[in-house]
């Protein structure tokens, strides 16, 4: 059972530069690879970011339509609670809430 790490999975799938020209200097191979990794991790970097905003705007919005339910509730309650504490003042019996 073997994990692989997640830098190890990002470094496999670095590619060759994409520079015009290749030279033969180790440095300047380096330093390609070096800003291709870079430019893929900032890649991901922004999809992960879109994706979490996505989702935590999709909470925010799930939160809001909840909270709005439970005020209708409440508010529903209440004048069902205001009308049979009325009736009950006047001597009637409260109708039975539905």
């Amino acid at each position: 059972m073997s994990e692989e790490s997640p830098l190890a999975t990002i470094t496999d799938s670095v590619t060759a530069p994409t520079t015009s020209t290749q030279t033969p200097d180790p440095q300047n191979q380096f330093t390609a690879a070096v800003d291709d990794l870079l430019d893929q991790l900032q890649h991901k970097f922004d999809g992960v970011s879109r994706e979490m905003f996505g989702k935590l705007d999709d909470m925010a919005r799930r939160l809001d339509e909840l909270e709005a339910s439970f005020t209708v509730v409440d508010g529903t309650a209440s004048a069902t609670a205001s009308a049979a504490a009325a009736a009950a003042a006047g001597g009637e019996s409260p109708a039975p809430a539905k």
